[in-house]
């Protein structure tokens, strides 16, 4: 069965933040990893558009992703392409699917918004809003990211498998969330998956870092990536990755290191955790954490293994947080550090992550930093196996599977 015939489900979180965008002030751009569902989402909004009685003429969309010759290249062939079909103004809806690929776009949206039009982009770089589109219209343009399948969408796009949810779980770990490989689990053999997987990352890994930052050291940068997915949820620094890549035989300063890092982060193959500090609020500049964006391509590119169990389960954890809360960061609590903290400058809550709690010592270790918390916001122990109370001294404790499908309340 070809992709395309595949059933397209909804995906409601990212869905409704664009009906609440509808005809506000505002461009919205639509970003995240290649693959993860931006264009589907953006789809099915147009969509939503038409079936609600507006005009098809006023809406116009075009996939900047083809290679067709009548796909302009340029500001000025977007420009003439969208006037050649409407006059762009008020009541209009423009519709662009991967607006980097055109130079100077920023030029074209800047003037389609001037002229009233109601404007949606999606993009594979995390740097959109920062770019010159931010310079030329600061403060009119809101981020909309959308990442691979969080558990409990994963749970929907699975709805016909015979699989329990413990199953899905182990599949959601071993070979990650995006969209296209969920709906290949029951339709392809997992080697044709694992392929799947693997195109995938090098295409994001080909067109959203090499050649759009023009790296002239590919090894070094893919040494890189293979460090942070075989290290997530550990501390890193420049130095300590500048001290592994050399000792395999590659030479990247720690300059260098920085750079890719930033190249890494904008393609959405590694997300950054900073480490704030509790006492005073503000975020420590050494040693932050990075997770996997996907995991299947974690595990494509550092080999699955059962004792990464627990940073896996941080990884998941800390989507799941960016899922629902738009930030998490490590939280250093004098010499104790909590795994994460979601809304640090308003009500925080904290979390812990583990395998489990049942044995005296790792139940004592995993309580210590949330105890020595001096406030009285939420916190939590997540755990992979289920543990005989879900509460100790105030500190809820929850099995990982009851708290992803939690969402929403």
């Amino acid at each position: 069965m070809e992709e395309q015939d595949w059933p397209i489900y909804p995906r409601e979180h990212y869905q409704s933040q664009l009906r609440a965008s509808k005809n506000s002030p505002f461009i919205k751009v639509i970003t995240g990893m290649r693959r993860s569902g931006k264009s589907t989402v953006m789809d099915l909004f147009r969509s939503e558009l038409i079936d609600s009685g507006v005009d098809p003429n006023s809406v116009f969309y075009l996939n900047l992703e083809d290679d067709g010759e009548d796909v302009p290249k340029d500001h000025r062939g977007l420009t003439d392409m969208v006037e050649s079909h409407m006059d762009v103004g008020k009541g209009k809806y423009l519709f662009f699917d991967e607006i980097q690929n055109v130079d100077g776009w920023e030029s074209s949206i800047r003037s389609f918004y001037n002229a009233g039009a109601d404007i949606y982009i999606t993009g594979s770089n995390s740097k959109m809003l920062s770019s010159e589109l931010s310079t030329k219209l600061s403060g009119r343009a809101i981020e909309i990211p959308v990442a691979p399948l969080v558990f409990s969408e994963y749970i929907g796009f699975r709805k016909d498998a015979q699989r329990s949810e413990e199953e899905l779980f182990k599949d959601y770990i071993r070979y990650g969330g995006l969209p296209a490989i969920a709906l290949s689990m029951d339709r392809q053999p997992l080697r044709i998956v694992s392929e799947m997987i693997s195109g995938i990352y090098n295409t994001v890994y080909v067109k959203d870092v090499i050649e759009r930052h023009q790296i002239r050291n590919p090894a070094g940068l893919s040494n890189l990536i293979r460090f942070l997915m075989r290290n997530i949820g550990d501390r890193t620094s420049s130095r300590k990755a500048s001290n592994v890549i050399t000792g395999s035989g590659i030479r990247l300063s720690h300059n260098a290191i920085e750079e890719y890092l930033e190249y890494i982060e904008e393609a959405f193959i590694a997300l950054r955790s900073k480490r704030m500090d509790i006492k005073i609020l503000e975020y420590l500049t050494t040693q932050d954490k990075f997770y996997a964006q996907d995991l299947g391509i974690r595990n494509h590119l550092s080999t699955f293994r059962e004792d990464d169990i627990d940073g896996i389960l941080e990884n998941i954890v800390y989507n799941e947080l960016i899922y629902r809360y738009g930030n998490a960061c490590v939280c250093a609590v004098g010499k104790y550090e909590v795994d994460f903290m979601v809304n640090p400058l308003e009500k925080p809550s904290y979390f812990q992550v583990c395998m489990n709690i049942g044995d005296e010592a790792t139940r004592e270790r995993e309580l210590r930093p949330l105890r020595a918390l001096s406030d009285n916001y939420p916190k939590t122990v997540i755990t992979y196996d289920r543990f005989i109370l879900d509460d100790i001294d105030g500190i809820r404790i929850v099995p990982i599977l009851d708290w992803l499908k939690e969402w929403p309340e």
